[in-house]
């Protein structure tokens, strides 16, 4: 019998989930500190609910199942993201804004190959209700905050405007089919493709230039203001990279100038986004440590139309890089091993309530063995100490091991210094 577990996932000792759990724990309480609140939304929806805002490239990914009551397809959640754009638009009253936080795995089928998994871990934030560019700059301040609060002082904002790739549609007046021909280029920064794409829709002179060179730009604050004189002739053009000198100009009062880079030849996979997009790396690191954007219609889809923009962390990412960098909390010790070689075992018990009572972490040896080998146990199991009842004929006292020491002392004398 095969009891090795498929593809796509993995085990994480109770060391990885120690510190995966203080990640999130850490992350949840910066939100928290933004007024953000938690909600848990379920790990499988309606398969043509789900999709309705994801894209064809991510619904091809989700993995579906059939309600055996029903016969409707079901399918694990893929996207938290669009599950939230459902949940709101189901909500009676609306008041705006609204802050929200979820952690939990979405489920994506990725080829099989090493170090992909099917099961990703985030934790993330979504504020609905402003189409300001304030809400934007809040969402990468309370990210970058959070990276701060990990420990990771390193990393970088990379973003962008898909109202870039838009706005040049429409100066050009582009067909569906033109367009995504179009973006299938800069997706994959095909500078020569893109050269002779131009060349087939007769595009000319500044706009040519700035469309051949898109998978180049990437720079700061100066770039974008260069952009914007070169193509100073295209209003819609100027009109997005406006939004991208506001958007800095509110970031930097939250002193991340330093941290933003513009990189506008990276389109986001999800074709929800409609403004303002970001992703954060980590000098050293090659995956992102989250990505995030603006998705104003993604809500109108299922509905009402409510301007959104959010952002999630790739939680195991951020548990690699810092593994590397050693920047992960060592496991918490445990307290207290109690071995009792009595019979009744009602001191051992009496003890461990008075010990947990008083916030102590303590449990019991419940294994028939001699008690030097539990002694071994405790102290490779990461117990600081261990009370030992009844080694001797001496019902009032106890002894306590450490790695080093051994003491005999009162059980009550001991219950008092605790």
């Amino acid at each position: 019998m095969n009891i090795g577990i498929p593809d796509g996932v993995r085990v994480y000792n109770r060391k990885e989930t120690f510190q995966i759990k203080q990640i999130e724990e850490n992350i949840a309480n910066t939100f928290e500190k933004w007024g953000y609140e938690e909600i848990t939304l379920p790990s499988f929806e309606y398969y043509d609910v789900h999709i309705k805002g994801l894209g064809k490239d991510i619904s091809q990914k989700t993995f579906k199942l059939v309600d055996r009551t029903s016969g409707e397809t079901l399918c694990l959640r893929a996207d938290f993201t669009s599950q939230i754009a459902r949940y709101f638009s189901s909500l009676k009253q609306k008041r705006l804004p609204k802050r929200y936080y979820y952690k939990g795995n979405i489920f994506r089928y990725l080829p099989p190959k090493a170090g992909n998994l099917w099961e990703i871990r985030q934790i993330g934030i979504e504020l609905i209700g402003s189409n300001r560019l304030e809400a934007d700059a809040e969402i990468i301040a309370i990210t970058s905050k959070a990276l701060k609060n990990l420990g990771i002082q390193n990393f970088q904002i990379d973003i962008n405007n898909t109202k870039l790739f838009t706005a040049i549609k429409n100066t050009l007046s582009f067909s569906e089919e033109t367009f995504k021909e179009f973006m299938e280029y800069i997706k994959n920064r095909e500078i020569f493709n893109l050269e002779k794409f131009c060349q087939k829709e007769g595009i000319r002179g500044a706009l040519k230039e700035f469309i051949i060179n898109i998978p180049k730009y990437q720079g700061d604050i100066d770039l974008i203001t260069t952009l914007k004189e070169k193509v100073s002739n295209y209003s819609d053009i100027v009109k997005t990279l406006d939004e991208l000198i506001k958007i800095y100009n509110i970031i930097s009062i939250y002193g991340l100038s330093d941290k933003v880079v513009f990189d506008l030849g990276e389109p986001k996979e999800f074709s929800y986004y409609t403004g303002i997009v970001f992703e954060i790396f980590v000098y050293g690191f090659s995956k992102p440590l989250g990505q995030g954007g603006r998705y104003d219609n993604l809500i109108g889809k299922y509905n009402g139309n409510y301007p959104a923009t959010g952002f999630a962390f790739d939680v195991l990412n951020i548990w690699e890089y810092m593994k590397k960098e050693k920047l992960l909390p060592e496991k918490k010790e445990k307290d207290f091993f109690i071995i009792d070689l009595t019979e009744n075992k009602k001191e051992a018990l009496k003890i461990a309530r008075i010990l947990r009572e008083k916030g102590y972490i303590v449990a019991r040896d419940i294994v028939d063995r001699d008690y030097k080998e539990s002694l071994k146990f405790a102290f490779e199991d990461g117990f600081k100490k261990v009370i030992v009842i009844g080694l001797d004929n001496d019902i009032e006292s106890i002894y306590i091991f450490t790695t080093t020491q051994k003491q005999k002392i009162k059980i009550q004398d001991f219950l008092n210094k605790v």
